[in-house]
């Protein structure tokens, strides 16, 4: 046993025991320290290194084909999606398709975009009142509708009426013929007003007629009011301080005819006009301003201020008065003064050396039917009280500019002078029930004697 144990420590010095005489081994037994050396330490590194990697490919795998099968998830129900709302869209097409007033209810492309060109396009059918309203008699002779028919695509009106001379010969032919030369002499007048500045006054700013339809008159002068209270249409004197940050861009003649009104005015009001308050010693208020009022309303404190509401505009210039002003030109033009710029009428003036005082004439070559009234029948007949009457129906072509919603202002002018403007106009006696024709056994009717020449005798 000593012999075998110094063996094994010789072999571990690394020194060779001396053996020994007479030693017999029986058993090999081998005993190994594994002192693992630096190249097998690499490959296990090595080992360690790939098994990692693997793993990490693996999860990476993994999760790639778990993030496609969720986009393929997602992409799926879109395209099932899709495909219902393909369905839907087509069901609800057909049905829209299947809608007779389509055309009324869908939006044409770009139509917001034109809808002030659209506005101009639109036409006004009431203006057709204001016009048969100066056409048509209504003296002893007159003319009266039955039926009115207004074709505004060709711009046409067909009519059918009656007329009554009053007085024998009760068919008379002349009163019909005074009415085709009524049509034919009727003229229009359309434009804008304008501020002391040029600038256009809004239309929604101007009354041009009082409560019962007329027009603003004196004498043969037509004007209209400028309301400076409704929105929008607010305006200054010329040479007034505008306050700070208000909008006002319009402005009057400070001399202008004007109606005030009785404005209430609030702290904030008076701050903002850049009025002082001040307060002395004794308790008395002052005021920057000496247009505004201090009231005591029931013990409270109150500010008044005379506002201008309205400024009357002149439709028909005042001649004498502007071109002695220096407002008005011998070639028609008026500056310096808010008044109505006409599209269709135009002043010219001449100085006579016998007159300080220039001579005026206007021109107006707008017609409102230029190839005037064609009657296609006419025939005897009774109205609903049984008088006699002469039966016709005509029509006439009307300017497409009359009708034009884009033309302002519109007035139609009656052969002797008098208008209608379109904003309102009485037609109650335009219209009649139509007249019937002469009976079987109506002599008187059937065999009433009429003036075929249109001739103007007893004086009409």
């Amino acid at each position: 046993m000593k012999e075998w144990f110094e063996n094994l420590i010789a072999k571990i010095i690394g020194k060779n025991a001396e053996p020994k005489e007479n030693l017999i081994t029986t058993v090999a037994t081998t005993y190994e320290i594994n002192l693992v050396p630096e190249v097998k330490a690499q490959m296990i590194r090595a080992q360690k290194l790939r098994n990692l990697v693997l793993f990490i490919c693996i999860m990476v795998a993994v999760v790639s084909i778990g993030v496609v099968l969720v986009l393929f998830g997602i992409k799926s129900g879109q395209d099932i999606a899709i495909h219902n709302q393909d369905k839907r869209l087509e069901t609800m097409s057909g049905k829209l398709l299947g809608y007779e007033e389509l055309s009324d209810l869908i939006t044409i492309q770009n139509q917001l975009s034109r809808l002030d060109a659209i506005a101009d396009e639109k036409t006004v059918l009431s203006r057709v009142f204001g016009a048969l309203g100066v056409m048509l008699s209504q003296g002893d002779d007159f003319v009266k509708l039955s039926e009115l028919r207004v074709d505004l695509d060709n711009y046409t009106l067909r009519m059918e009426g009656q007329t009554d001379a009053r007085v024998a010969p009760l068919i008379d032919y002349r009163v019909l013929e005074a009415f085709k030369k009524s049509v034919a002499l009727t003229k229009y007048d359309y434009g804008r007003y304008v501020d002391v500045n040029g600038n256009e006054i809004p239309t929604w700013c101007m009354n041009e007629s009082d409560a019962d339809g007329n027009a603003y008159r004196v004498g043969d002068s037509y004007y209209a009011w400028w309301d400076l209270t409704t929105e929008g249409c607010a305006a200054l004197a010329l040479g007034e301080m505008v306050p700070e940050n208000s909008n006002i861009q319009l402005f009057y003649n400070s001399e202008s005819e004007v109606e005030v009104a009785e404005q209430e005015m609030s702290y904030e009001d008076l701050e903002a006009a850049g009025i002082k308050v001040e307060v002395d010693e004794e308790g008395n208020t002052t005021l920057s301003d000496e247009t505004v009022e201090i009231r005591d309303v029931e013990g409270e404190t109150k500010y008044y201020r005379m506002t201008v509401a309205r400024v009357k505009v002149w439709r028909t210039p005042q001649f004498t008065e502007w071109h002695n002003g220096g407002l008005m030109e011998l070639d028609g033009v008026v500056s310096g003064i808010e008044h109505f710029e006409s599209a269709c009428t135009h002043y010219s003036g001449q100085m006579v050396s016998s007159s300080p005082v220039a001579k005026w004439t206007s021109t107006n070559e707008c017609m409102i039917a230029p190839d005037g009234l064609t009657v296609t029948d006419s025939s005897n007949g009774r109205d609903e009280s049984e008088n006699l009457v002469l039966k016709f129906t005509a029509t006439m072509k009307v300017d497409p500019a009359f009708f034009a919603f884009q033309n302002k202002h519109m007035i139609a002018i009656g052969p002797m002078g008098q208008n209608v403007t379109d904003s309102f106009v009485q037609i109650g006696n335009i219209f009649t029930q139509e007249a019937h024709e002469c009976g079987e056994n109506d002599t008187e009717c059937l065999t009433n004697s009429t003036n075929t020449g249109g001739s103007a005798q007893n004086g009409r």
